[in-house]
Order: structure tokens, then sequence, then C-alpha cells
């Protein structure tokens, strides 16, 4: 149980640190009332799904779950995922840079939101989690679509 609990922490971690990084970039881009919704929608997102993994934390001795990741590799993501923070706030990128970025970061992270992290052996857990995640959109996809847009109106003449 020890190692779930560590786990579950440190994929809140990657889920509050990428919420930190949308906030960030939502008043970076706060020009562009659009993209500063997305980027704030999406951190707000973030921040259920950590708040998904601290509840999860508390019911791990009630709940019977196995984990799918290893620990390592959720400590590496959440390395990765300080250390793009810190470069983009030493040297900001622009708004392309910064959904190309979010893209590659949600592919890469979505393997830590919590329906790929644990398989459950209680059925009604495995439901209650997917019912919180119903709601959400796939943060890659707004991405991608918020960038064809963007870079469809700049090619377009005027």
């Amino acid at each position: 149980m020890p190692a779930l609990i560590s786990l579950l922490k440190c994929c809140a971690a990657i889920e509050r640190e990428s919420a930190e990084l949308y906030h960030w970039f939502s008043d970076l881009f706060h020009e562009d009332r659009r993209a500063a919704i997305l980027w704030k929608k999406s951190a707000m997102e973030e921040e259920n799904h950590e708040s998904q993994f601290l509840l999860a934390e508390k019911l791990a001795d009630s709940m019977l779950a196995i984990p799918l990741q290893e620990q390592g590799q959720a400590e590496a993501a959440l390395e990765r995922l300080r250390t793009l923070r810190r470069v983009f706030q030493a040297d900001p990128p622009n708004l392309v840079r910064a959904l190309e970025t979010a893209i590659l970061l949600e592919e890469e992270l979505s393997r830590f939101h919590l329906e790929n992290v644990l398989l459950y052996s209680n059925e009604d857990h495995r439901r209650m989690f997917e019912a919180m995640m119903a709601h959400d959109r796939d943060h890659a996809e707004s991405f991608k679509c918020f960038f064809k847009e963007m870079t469809a109106a700049a090619k377009s003449p005027r």
C-alpha cells in the first residue's frame, strides 16, 4: 500500500504542476481572450485531476487497486514538467510554441491520469472515478483544435 500511496501522490503533483503551468500560460497570453480561456479551463481540469488523485489516496486503504505505472516513470515525468516550467518562466514562449508543447505534454502525461494509473478490483471504485472524469475534455485535442484554427488564420490572406 505505501507504494500505491507514493504513486498517487506523485501523480497528484504532476496534475498540480500542469495546472500551475496552464495558469501561468493563461496569464501570459491574457491579451488573447480565447487562448486565456483555454489555458484557464485546462488548468482547472488539471486541478480536478489532482483532487481525484488526492481522493484516491484517502481511499487507498479501502480500495483494492493495482498500480499500472512505475513510480520512477511518474517521478521522471514530474521532474521534466518542473524543468519545462522553469525554462518557460525564464524565457517565455510564444503562443504557438506553448500550444505545441502543451500538445506533446498532454500526450505524454495522459498515461498518468487516474484511469490509466490504477487497475481497480472493485467495480464501484472504478465507476466512481470514471464518472468524475466524464466531463473533462481531452486536453490534447482542445489544444490541437485551437492550434489549427490559429495557424489557419495566420495563413489566410487578409
